[in-house]
């Protein structure tokens, strides 16, 4: 008799029997963790997976997989049973600055931090390639020991009275831009994110991964050409902060890299040039992704520095509104389409555009896009109320699972696949809890 083979490895006597099979093997049903649980609107797409067989990630993904292949989904977010918020998402809801730091070069960071000026260079220049690196990209905003552990000093330092019972998502630009790609229904590439509950309040940080070497264009020259630290802050690699604004019915706070302070002030162009050997000694020590860069690791109670108020003379915290983006181009490709989401998410209305040829840069346009913005947020706006029904509903599906740590995978699927996101109850720390026990006593009341 001739048997009817499943992918699954078990085999059937007809196909009817197959067909039936595959059919039970694919149907939903609520995981033991949330059957007995009401669902509201926000979280109707939670639903466990059924048991599979362990599968193999595609080639490219299998560093994502690491630690999760074997396990069972603790929860699956199915983007077709989300409905969107009720409430509108817009960026004229003031945002309020919690903290900002830079990091140093000689490790540690400072607080409160300062972008780098943009400067008028003299066009047309020529600067340096970008080194072709292979480094270990750490988790954005962390530390080797607790996760965001910064932002909490740091918001210490510039607002003591702060309280983390208000806020409902800590999370990044970057983070918030794959979710958006996901909830408009795009199938962007696979990713994963450590997801961290304290009482009420959900982190989420990029997952350590190792990048393979990539080719780059000039854009870290540059910026490396283009800005200077003010006075006080000349040891300084990065310039982060985090913005608290909502996000439909969440309250959210949002962490991001500022590349420059743009003054807007109408002063003449600087007649400089940039010290070519100067770009190139620098460029080596340039982290390729878009995080901070990462301290030391280190081992015991206290996983860095603690920093200390410092504000140079003649320095005041820098606005929001002087925050700039900067992006290179190819001659005659300048679109600012792409660049809008991010632009959005960080709450920053100026974009630089330096147009170049082979590394020539012959032009550059400063751009007040706010207007854009706005456009792009109602064009949007179905997309944006979807995400935050997704925040919601990841949050949710930890309080239902009992969980205060997993990780959230999501892998790219074909056209007319489920697009999901799973959750997974992955060993994502090296101690008890995300926060340090000082900043929970502190920061929870």
């Amino acid at each position: 008799m001739s048997l009817c083979p499943c992918s699954c490895g078990r085999s059937f006597q007809s196909a009817a029997g197959l067909a039936q099979h595959r059919a039970a093997k694919h149907s939903s049903q609520l995981s033991p963790e949330l059957q007995h649980q009401p669902l509201g609107p926000a979280t109707q797409a939670i639903a466990a997976s059924p048991r599979s067989p362990p599968r193999s990630p595609r080639p490219r993904d299998s560093r994502l997989w690491k630690g999760l292949l074997g396990l069972e989904p603790i929860a699956t977010i199915g983007l077709e049973s989300l409905r969107p918020s009720n409430t509108s998402v817009s960026i004229s809801t003031p945002s309020q600055l919690v903290c900002s730091y830079n990091w140093q070069s000689g490790g540690g960071f400072q607080v409160p931090g300062y972008a780098p000026i943009w400067q008028n260079i003299a066009l047309p220049t020529s600067l340096p390639r970008d080194p072709k690196l292979s480094n270990a990209s750490k988790p954005t905003f962390t530390t080797s020991m607790y996760p965001f552990e910064q932002i909490f000093q740091a918001t210490a330092v510039m607002d003591p009275d702060f309280r983390f019972n208000k806020i409902d998502i800590v999370t990044t630009r970057n983070s918030l831009r794959k979710f958006l790609d996901f909830c408009s229904g795009r199938r962007p590439d696979s990713f994963r994110v450590n997801l961290s509950l304290v009482e009420n309040t959900l982190f989420i940080e990029q997952h350590n991964v190792i990048n393979m070497a990539q080719g780059t264009g000039w854009g870290h020259s540059f910026e490396k050409a283009f800005t200077r630290y003010p006075p006080g802050f000349e040891s300084s690699t990065t310039h982060d902060r985090f913005l608290q604004y909502p996000l439909g019915d969440l309250n959210c706070l949002v962490g991001f890299e500022v590349d420059a302070c743009y003054r807007g002030d109408g002063s003449e162009p600087t007649q400089v040039q940039p010290d070519i050997e100067e770009l190139q000694d620098g460029l080596g020590e340039i982290s390729l992704n878009d995080s901070a860069t990462p301290l030391p690791n280190t081992i015991g109670k206290c996983s860095m520095p603690r920093p200390s108020p410092h504000l140079p003379a003649g320095t005041t915290i820098m606005p929001q509104s002087a925050a700039a983006e900067l992006k290179t181009c190819k001659v005659g490709k300048s679109g600012i389409a792409a660049y809008l989401p991010q632009l959005w998410f960080g709450r920053t209305s100026w974009l630089i555009v330096a147009s170049h040829k082979e590394g020539t840069f012959i032009n550059t346009k400063i751009m007040d896009v706010a207007s854009r913005l706005t456009q792009w947020e109602v064009e949007r706006q179905d997309d944006l109320r979807m995400l935050a029904a997704f925040l919601a509903a990841v949050r949710e599906a930890m309080r239902k699972c009992g969980r205060t740590r997993c990780s959230l995978m999501y892998e790219k699927a074909g056209v007319g696949s489920p697009n999901v996101v799973k959750l997974f109850n992955a060993n994502i720390t090296k101690v008890g809890r995300v926060v340090p026990e000082e900043a929970f006593h502190r920061f929870w009341s």
